[in-house]
């Protein structure tokens, strides 16, 4: 999901204690001590006693973690909410309702046989056509593999009267074919960015965010192993969806391709929701990223949990952020999720 660390061996897993317990700080335990609820995510996440404390009254808790990849961006955003499981399920597979958050500029579905028809709404802004047409291989302030970047250069007379429409057009049939392909073959068939002079494909930088990701691992190994294999060894209760999404972020907007998968299971504590999104393509700023936005429901109608893990790797230079850059980033990245979850919290909890 588009508004949506690494854990030691041997933690507790949240997902089959979270129903059962409290996270308010315990007298003689401690917040996070032995079968604590929140031991995970307090591991991954490094939550502090104290914002363990405030998601328990209520409270929004949104932070960008240190990591050792100067060029990873990790984020983690949690909150208690009172809404059902239906509406949570709702929320993650009928990804047209997004089109009325205050971010989302165009979004869509992609069916299981691709085709321009599913991309019809999508359009080019004007500023990226005007990138376009100065795109050189190496040289282009839109992310695309040279083959694209080369097909935009002769496919299209940027003189003609129309040339922002055809642009566009071409887009949808190139992210057309693109899904095809990632469906029939998976993350080997993911993009290699040559738009700049350090080329990367986004294939091995999914991987490294999917290796780093203990929580998934812990908690749900066989959807951890999913993502590598996909194609390959789906999970009996998954269901898989791949969506396109234009939405305004900072200075630009990103068009990004994504593929979510959602599971819905019942744990030794209680009832789990699930999306894992795989981001196929941006068009700005990122490299790859990593999606794990997850629901535990509580007893008794007292209120439940919500919770995204975010790990992105950056379009940056291959030394990464430097310590302005990261304050910036990291100050950015805090208030969006922080407004993007005051929103979802007014969605979910309405009747």
């Amino acid at each position: 999901m588009a508004v949506w660390g690494s854990a030691a061996a041997g933690v507790v897993s949240l997902l089959t204690c979270l129903p059962r317990l409290s996270l308010a700080p315990d007298a003689e335990s401690g917040v996070g001590g032995a079968g604590n609820p929140f031991a995970l995510l307090r591991t991954e996440g490094s939550l502090t006693s104290l914002e363990l404390a405030a998601v328990e009254k209520g409270r929004i808790v949104a932070k960008v973690l240190d990591t050792t990849d100067r060029s990873e961006v990790l984020s983690l955003v949690v909150m208690r909410v009172r809404t059902t499981p239906s509406r949570v399920l709702e929320r993650f597979r009928n990804v047209e309702s997004w089109r009325r958050d205050p971010w989302v500029l165009q979004i869509g579905r992609v069916g299981r046989v691709p085709s321009t028809g599913d991309l019809e709404p999508l359009t080019l802004d004007p500023r990226d056509v005007d990138d376009l047409a100065r795109c050189r291989v190496n040289d282009c302030d839109i992310r695309f593999p040279a083959e694209v970047i080369q097909q935009f250069r002769k496919d299209i007379d940027w003189a003609s009267s129309n040339h922002a429409a055809r642009a566009s057009a071409l887009l949808r049939e190139t992210l057309s074919a693109y899904t095809a392909s990632y469906l029939s073959r998976g993350n080997a068939a993911l993009f290699k960015y040559d738009n700049n002079d350090d080329p990367v494909r986004i294939e091995d930088g999914l991987r490294q965010l999917i290796l780093r990701s203990r929580l998934l691992a812990d908690a749900t190994p066989d959807l951890h192993a999913y993502l590598e294999r996909f194609p390959n060894d789906r999970p009996t209760d998954a269901e898989d969806l791949v969506y396109w999404l234009k939405e305004r972020f900072w200075l630009l907007n990103v068009l990004s391709l994504n593929h979510s998968t959602v599971v819905d299971r019942a744990t030794a504590g209680g009832r789990l929701i699930m999306a894992v999104s795989k981001q196929l393509y941006a068009s700005h700023y990122y490299e790859a990223s990593l999606n794990v936005t997850a629901y535990v429901e509580g007893p008794g109608g007292g209120g439940s949990y919500l919770f995204s893990l975010n790990r992105a790797r950056a379009d940056i230079r291959p030394g990464g952020f430097n310590w302005l850059e990261r304050v910036l980033v990291n100050r950015l990245v805090r208030r969006r999720l922080e407004a993007q979850f005051r929103h979802l919290r007014r969605w979910l909890e309405a009747s």
